[in-house]
């Protein structure tokens, strides 16, 4: 199975309202990730950047579904390496979580071949959830933030970059920055979830591409998105190609970014002042089902070739 087809299996045995960014309960939305060494970091990535992340993953699925963080649970299976920086990621987990106003309440430790993070988080409805499934066609695609610098990151991690100018040395350490340490989008989810005409919100974990397919999905509609509006994460076209990233790849199917990625029936100017900051259109909603990227003048289906666990 591939995780698709997995989370599917998940649904038909469990519960039909699995599907969502996180799980809703009452007034209280519940989510839980697993970073687990070697498949969602290196055993080179500083404590305090895996503990940060961890976290950030996790208020992210908050933020997509409109909650407010509260509480969370922290399990840690240690190998024996990871005993002498443990006290370091646990401090790293203790300023984060006052930095995003949660609590850590429990958890649990373990032994374990691979050092493998389990963060569950609880978050609370403040006016509404959002779901993926809501949006309609008509509706414009929106991305919160510029994508591609995470997926360059992880590529330019632990790569000599002295060699090259200033400029790549610049984009190099702030695409590092935002792959070891993403910052969710708490206070936009909130605002979000109070705005009626915002229809549906995802974040983008997976991929652009992966988690657009996902949102079309649940809402039963289509896309049509004009590459030329996502907003492309600083520098990475100028000069992301000299240091050998596929500019395009990054920002369309690179994954652990982090924004969220909704729609609204609001134009781009009357939105962006509704939250108090800018937001980026990038395509609208259709009744077609399928997923299209326009570019230059063409359309052409825009295939989820975003991260998948399994594939």
């Amino acid at each position: 199975m591939n995780e698709a087809q997995l989370v599917a299996r998940v649904r038909e045995l469990f519960s039909t309202r699995i599907g969502d960014d996180a799980a809703i309960v009452g007034d209280q939305v519940f989510t839980t990730d697993l970073l687990v060494e070697d498949v969602d970091f290196r055993r080179a990535t500083p404590p305090r950047s895996i503990a940060r992340k961890s976290l950030a993953v996790n208020l992210s699925d908050l933020a997509a579904m409109g909650a407010a963080p509260s509480i969370a649970l922290l399990a840690l299976a240690l190998p024996a390496w990871a005993m002498e920086t443990v006290d370091e990621m646990l401090v790293a987990f203790a300023e984060s979580a006052k930095e995003h106003g949660i609590e850590i309440v429990g958890g649990d430790f373990s032994r374990g071949d691979k050092l493998t993070v389990a963060v569950t988080a609880v978050g609370r409805i403040v006016t509404r959830p959002l779901l993926r499934s809501g949006a309609k066609p008509g509706d414009r695609v929106y991305l919160s933030r510029q994508v591609g610098g995470s997926a360059a990151g992880l590529q330019l991690l632990g790569r000599d970059l002295s060699s090259y100018g200033y400029a790549e040395r610049e984009l190099a350490e702030s695409a590092i920055r935002r792959q070891l340490d993403p910052e969710p989008e708490l206070a936009l989810g909130v605002r979000l979830a109070s705005i009626a005409e915002v229809t549906s919100c995802i974040d983008v974990s997976d991929g652009l591409s992966t988690d657009l397919h996902h949102l079309c999905a649940a809402s039963a509609c289509g896309a049509e998105i004009d590459k030329e509006r996502i907003p492309v994460f600083q520098d990475l076209l100028a000069c992301g190609p000299r240091l050998g990233i596929a500019v395009g790849d990054a920002v369309l199917h690179g994954g652990e970014e982090y924004a969220l990625l909704f729609t609204s029936s609001l134009p781009e100017s009357q939105l962006s002042t509704r939250v108090g900051r800018p937001v980026y259109a990038i395509g609208r909603m259709t009744r077609d089902r399928g997923v299209l990227l326009k570019e230059n003048g063409k359309t052409q289906p825009l295939e989820p070739k975003g991260f998948d666990h399994f594939a």
